[in-house]
């Protein structure tokens, strides 16, 4: 076995890895299914955001057959968790797990990461794949909670304007919506439509002193929700996070969307509660320091 940069050449394996019956599927019902890993030209799309942020993506292969793939970005912007790099996926074709093939491609992941510089090696797991990841030593660090709210009228004139591309908030906290690092996840905002994906809405957001951005995008054709995605000034307190929800929720029922979903860290809890946001699910932040 051997482990090698992804290329285009495996593209096509490696959605088959993910989403054996691709070819079978209408391309909304990959996606559904199957999210980016779901079709080769998205997935192409989906890497040429994980390579501008900095990420690189990696298989395993024995005679030239695709056993495996992983990928990892650095996150090097503000995070309630510090600087670290993210093990976004690591999947392994069904008859080859349980042979080391994961194992292996978390280790070249790491070996990646230190030559970045960067010693905490972080990932949100699957429910089944906990054990997987302990054993190869990543404990629990923090966490995060997917939270869902209906959507609602603003009380009062919101103070907003969009948002473009060149303006990625380098200096704020990315407090909901972090399931993977900052810069990946806006990246993942732009040109969505030329792959067949809803087209985002982001915006600035003025609460008081402080400018919040928040992006709030139907993941999916499919999906019935939008995700919001939210960055904040460092020094901006629940208070103002609360605000910031408000006009998320506002700004979704303008849109025309009954919910509005968001992943965010248990520490900003009470602000996404007083909002109207209920939990469903929690979520472990595992790392492994390197």
């Amino acid at each position: 076995m051997e482990i090698v940069r992804l290329t285009s050449e495996y593209y096509e394996e490696v959605v088959g890895l993910h989403c054996p019956k691709w070819r079978e599927l209408s391309l909304e019902d990959r996606l559904t299914s199957c999210g980016y890993w779901g079709d080769p030209g998205v997935f192409s799309w989906y890497l040429d955001s994980l390579i501008r942020a900095g990420g690189q993506a990696l298989v395993a292969l024995e005679d030239g057959k695709v056993l495996g793939e992983a990928e990892l970005v650095p996150e090097r912007f503000s995070t309630p968790v510090g600087t670290h790099t993210y093990l976004q996926m690591v999947w392994v074709r069904k008859e080859a797990r349980k042979k080391g093939v994961g194992r292996a491609l978390v280790k070249e992941c790491s070996q990646l990461s230190r030559k970045m510089r960067i010693f905490n090696l972080d990932t949100i797991p699957r429910d089944e794949a906990i054990p997987f990841f302990e054993r190869l030593g990543f404990k629990e660090v923090d966490t995060q909670i997917l939270m869902e709210a209906e959507t609602r009228p603003a009380p009062e004139e919101l103070r907003i304007e969009d948002a473009d591309r060149e303006e990625f908030p380098v200096s704020a906290l990315m407090v909901a919506g972090q399931t993977r690092p900052s810069a990946l996840l806006w990246e993942l905002l732009w040109e969505r439509e030329k792959v067949g994906l809803p087209s985002p809405r982001v915006i600035k957001v003025r609460v008081g002193m402080w400018q919040f951005v928040i992006a709030l995008t139907q993941p999916f054709p499919k999906d019935d929700f939008l995700y919001a995605l939210v960055w904040a000034p460092h020094r901006a307190g629940l208070g103002q996070i609360f605000d910031s929800m408000e006009a998320a929720i506002s700004i979704a029922y303008e849109m025309g969307y009954e919910r509005v979903r968001t992943q965010t860290w248990c520490r900003y809890r009470a602000a996404f509660e007083g909002a109207g946001f209920t939990p469903m699910k929690r979520f472990k932040w595992m790392r492994k320091r390197l």
